[in-house]
């Protein structure tokens, strides 16, 4: 990707960080890089066909890709096994059919040994079912640190490229009831004991299915029941509900080739989840169809006649939907489709939020909403629309710093729709320029809820979500968050509308995220006003008890833009001092 498609932001980003140093500054040697331009140009250079058939266009098939996964993600790839990340998507979009999940895929790695110690004791555990945790490639345990969630992205053993990058700690996945203990073998007496050398057998399996609690306590189960020993787990979770598991393991022996005990292994694989774990091979997500129909009771008749709508030019696309400009009943709308093919129990549920918070909020400074269609397999929301776009745009075609009073009044009109969303218990979580959108006179509306969440239903919310440039320490951390990590995005925000520049431009997404995690923060420019300087830094401060609120910030920029326009006014109205004293010899003439 080129420089303007690493700017230019989605729903969500992705792309691989360079380690930032002092300043943001990529630490020399090595380290994160910007993985999918590093993918991209690999693929190129090994002539990949669907890669060199439209370049254009596979480019954009990997943004979205890389959009749907989180930062571990990125870090863990190698771009000299950079056709793994088209089996990735070959595999993720397979798992999209309800009918043919879960996914299994394997792979054979490599041949390495391993001294072993037999004896009648050791003989009689390895009868019995293992659950390694991931271990080096010295056998050395790696076991992974339990937590309350469930299957959210990172991995057990990271493999990160370069020997630098393995002192930066990744945003790792959380993995709830998860007990992967390693069962080491004990020394016998050499009376008791034999030794011999072992041929191990690696093989790589990645599985894909509906993401759900639980879900990595299963399948390593389900990996033990067959017989085999993880010795890696890279877990990662889409932003539309599926899960992307690769397990490195051993203990499949090749009896006739390789290929062939791939294919058993596999089929052993899937007959051992359909027979031991049906919830695996359930091709829906019971939690997922009844939070449906919880939502849809909610919220009530919102259909829409889509006979009546008219659909016109596509205005903006996201990691699993589409705008366009259209009409309904004579008024100029925007209607956002969920494209068909990210159509699955998890994109529905999120659909539906989005549905039942713009329907439930009514604020000057919030996109109004007119109705949705759910009864068709392509999901609608109608809204209206915003003839001056989005801010993120409108900030980049200003040849000028903008006016201080012109800031001001964009600031506290999204201030006071941030503190109308709190006030309502709506936490935004993806607060940036591209979701605020323009109308006349500089009003500006708050759009987007996509990923919104009433907190106090969903409990301590600890997910990667937003964009990478706005988003919170914390939730870059996976630390349990609330509202307050809102204001830390409208912090950027203030910070781009007083310099109407791009937040950390010189950086990829991850490298502004892994900078701001260390406690990188952008340069406020010394001619911004002093109040609004102080106000940015409070907002975007690292303890987040310590921001202020939407309703604090809201009188603050009023009792600024108060002051400024007092100021305007005194200098309007009479000469200044200096004008005066020039005047006064040519009076004595």
């Amino acid at each position: 990707m080129d420089d303007d498609d690493d700017i230019e932001e989605g729903v969500v980003e992705s792309s691989c960080p360079a380690a930032a140093g002092p300043g943001g500054a990529s630490s020399a040697g090595g380290g994160y890089t910007d993985i999918q331009k590093e993918i991209f140009d690999r693929l190129m250079e090994m002539e990949i066909e669907e890669v060199v058939a439209d370049p254009p266009a596979f480019r954009e098939q990997l943004r979205r890709h890389f959009e749907r996964l989180p930062l571990s993600y990125s870090i863990d790839l190698e771009v000299e096994r950079a056709e793994d990340v088209l089996l990735h998507r070959r595999i993720l979009d397979e798992c999209a059919d309800p009918d043919k999940r879960p996914v299994f895929h394997v792979r054979f790695i490599k041949v390495t040994q391993r001294l072993s110690i037999l004896s009648s004791q050791s003989e009689k555990r390895e009868s019995e079912p293992r659950a390694q945790a991931p271990v080096d490639s010295q056998d050395n345990p790696q076991g992974p640190s339990p937590t309350e969630n469930g299957n959210s992205g990172g991995s057990l053993t990271s493999t990160l490229r370069g020997p630098e990058s393995r002192e930066v700690e990744p945003c790792e996945r959380r993995m709830g009831d998860l007990n992967l203990s390693l069962q080491r073998r004990k020394a016998v007496d050499d009376s008791q004991a034999t030794s011999d050398r072992r041929d191990l057998h690696i093989h790589e399996i990645i599985f894909s299915t509906v993401d759900k609690t639980k879900l990595l306590a299963q399948l390593s189960a389900l990996l033990s029941e067959v017989g085999l020993n993880i010795r890696e787990a890279h877990v990662f979770s889409t932003t539309d509900g599926f899960c992307l598991d690769v397990f490195v393991v051993d203990g499949w022996e090749t009896k006739v080739n390789l290929e062939h005990d791939c294919v058993v292994l596999t089929c052993s694989l899937k007959e051992t989840a359909a027979r031991n774990h049906a919830s695996l091979s359930n091709p829906t997500n019971s939690a997922a169809s009844e939070r449906i129909l919880q939502l849809q009771e909610k919220i009530g008749d919102s259909n829409v006649d889509r006979n009546l709508l008219q659909i016109g030019e596509r205005i903006a696309s996201g990691a699993s939907g589409d705008l366009y400009r259209g009409t309904f009943h004579g008024m100029d709308v925007a209607i956002k489709f969920l494209r068909t093919e990210h159509v699955n129990d998890s994109s529905k549920v999120e659909f539906l939020q989005e549905i039942m918070i713009l329907k439930s909020v009514n604020h000057d400074n919030v996109i109004r909403f007119y109705g949705a269609c759910t009864k068709q397999r392509k999901y609608v929301i109608v809204t209206e629309y915003m003839p001056g776009g989005n801010l993120y745009d409108f900030l980049r075609k200003q040849k000028n710093i903008l006016e201080l009073t012109v800031v001001l009044r964009i600031a506290i009109g999204i201030s006071k729709g941030m503190d109308y969303l709190h006030q309502n218990n709506i936490i935004h979580r993806d607060l940036k320029t591209a979701n605020l959108l323009m109308g006349s006179d500089h009003v500006v509306k708050i759009a987007d809820f996509g990923v919104s969440r009433y907190p106090s239903r969903e409990g301590d919310m600890t997910a990667e979500t937003g964009t990478y440039r706005w988003m919170a320490p914390e939730v870059i951390n996976h630390k349990p968050y609330d509202h307050r990590a809102d204001v830390f995005s409208y912090a950027i925000v203030l910070w781009e509308l007083v310099t109407t520049k791009i937040p950390y431009e010189n950086l990829s997404p991850l490298q502004a995220a892994l900078g701001v995690r260390q406690g990188m923060r952008l340069e406020i420019p010394s001619l911004v006003n002093p109040r609004l300087s102080k106000l940015i830094q409070q907002c975007w401060d690292e303890n987040p008890n310590t921001r202020p609120s939407f309703s604090d910030i809201t009188l603050e920029l009023e009792d600024i833009l108060r002051h400024v326009q007092a100021s305007s006014s005194k200098g309007s109205s009479r000469p200044s001092k200096a004008k005066m004293h020039k005047k006064s010899p040519r009076q004595i003439e």
